[in-house]
């Protein structure tokens, strides 16, 4: 019981402290000014005027695009920077000294101001942009540094007006899709199952399957628009071809395709140091053929979120080695000193260098000449991405979510991007075109 306290006080304090129903938040801010939060061209997005109440930046419409990553004062969006990291904003982590150094000269304690590292401009822009009247998410990500340039989440919310949030036209919008929204991701979840293959199966040089459109599985039948003849492994992840891929998930089986999931992040519990991140799923108990065969093109019981399909992306930028996302880009002591910031993980390797260059060409071809057309960038930009298309509903009533998952593969734009547009359509033409509106703007801001 000691140890697993200290398990759950080193793994969990943190979260804990920052719960907005934990009484110390309300005390704390009683006395102590809480600090300020810039994005990472040093623009204010929240801050606490001279009565002690907590203000927003002065437009509405950035107020709305950094909504769930900033949070509200009431701590009604408890995964929001203002709660979450409490600890630093409301001066939890000031040492003794530090406070001995307030009381001595007769200021108010204050708390630690906090420069995030997305960009406002970036994340207005990409609000502006996103598919009018549609739900959904994105999030852009240098996948060197691990650095969150932008998070975006619709339906979004005024933190000065919280309560508008409640109706009915806006339900949700207190809810991060980008961090806390799960979704099957579809075709995207490719990449995963293209890995596997490569980690698992020799011989893949040698692989052909014959796409007619139709593939009985079990009691049920994976189908095509159409046929796409015969064709090796790399075509038919260009072509999303969903009927070559269940037929290589029966090659694989659950044990393979499941501990290569796990690999990539699938059921693990996220304890990332800046951010909740909601964990994804994926099933690894006895499936079924037609289960094993749904799972292996991203649907049935699979599920992800947004930013986690941006670290699969960025994992296979840096050669297949996994960079834990960063949101605190420096933490700025009352005196005007730096304060360390949160460790994060770093250099897991995920898959091999080998596979992941692999992916890296498919991925290249699929926006050349595959379904992800769209995406691509002029001016010597070359785009390595994948499409998602993911049913929402087992009959098709309901409109398909779209999904783009991709990376700028030029070392001085070093961008990983993942788009979803809920009940978008197709990802190729709804998610694609917004993907590479997205990057066009990090490379024009020279994030």
């Amino acid at each position: 019981m000691t140890a697993y306290c200290c398990y759950s006080v080193y793994f969990y304090g943190g979260r804990w402290v920052a719960n907005p129903h934990n009484p110390r938040i309300s005390s704390q801010k009683s006395h102590v000014v809480m600090g300020t939060v810039t994005d990472r061209d040093g623009t204010v997005l929240a801050y606490t005027d001279e009565s002690g109440a907590r203000r927003y930046h002065g437009s509405r419409a950035t107020r709305m695009a950094v909504s769930q990553v900033i949070g509200d004062s009431g701590g009604k969006v408890s995964t929001g920077v203002d709660t979450f990291h409490a600890q630093y904003l409301l001066g939890f982590k000031a040492s003794i000294f530090e406070r001995l150094a307030d009381a001595f000269t007769g200021t108010p304690q204050r708390g630690d101001d906090l420069q995030l590292t997305i960009s406002e401009r970036l994340t207005r822009y990409i609000t502006e942009e996103f598919p009018d009247g549609k739900r959904g998410a994105a999030v852009v990500l240098n996948y060197k540094t691990g650095e969150v340039l932008s998070m975006v989440s619709l339906p979004q919310f005024d933190p000065t007006d919280v309560e508008s949030a409640l109706g009915d036209d806006v339900a949700g919008a207190l809810i991060n899709r980008a961090t806390q929204g799960l979704y099957p991701p579809g075709s995207t979840f490719k990449i995963v199952t293209m890995a596997s293959a490569l980690e698992n199966l020799p011989d893949l040089n040698d692989f052909a399957f014959d796409c007619t459109g139709y593939y009985p599985v079990g009691h049920y039948s994976v189908t095509e628009n159409s046929a796409h003849g015969v064709q090796t492994l790399s075509e038919a992840f260009v072509h999303s071809c969903n009927t070559t891929f269940a037929a290589l998930s029966q090659d694989l089986g659950y044990t393979m395709l499941g501990e290569t999931a796990q690999k990539m992040g699938f059921n693990e519990n996220f304890m990332f140091g800046d951010m909740i991140v909601y964990n994804s799923s994926y099933p690894i108990d006895d499936l079924s053929p037609e289960d094993l065969a749904w799972s292996s093109i991203g649907q049935g019981r699979v599920l992800a979120s947004p930013m986690h399909m941006a670290l699969i992306a960025s994992t296979i930028a840096n050669g297949g080695v996994f960079n834990e996302p960063r949101l605190i880009g420096r933490i700025t002591t009352a005196q005007g000193g730096q304060r360390p910031l949160p460790a994060a993980e770093t250099g897991r390797r995920m898959i091999s260098s080998s596979a992941a260059a692999q992916i890296e060409k498919d991925m290249i071809r699929v926006v050349k000449s595959g379904t992800g057309t769209r995406a691509a960038l002029g001016n010597g930009y070359v785009v390595a991405g994948k499409t998602g298309t993911a049913e929402a509903s087992n009959d098709k009533s309901v409109e398909a979510h779209a999904w783009f998952v991709g990376y700028i593969t030029n070392d001085n734009a070093p961008y990983a991007i993942c788009v979803l547009v809920e009940n978008g359509g197709s990802g190729g033409s709804v998610a694609a075109p917004l993907a590479r509106k997205a990057l066009q703007k990090a490379i024009n801001l020279g994030l």
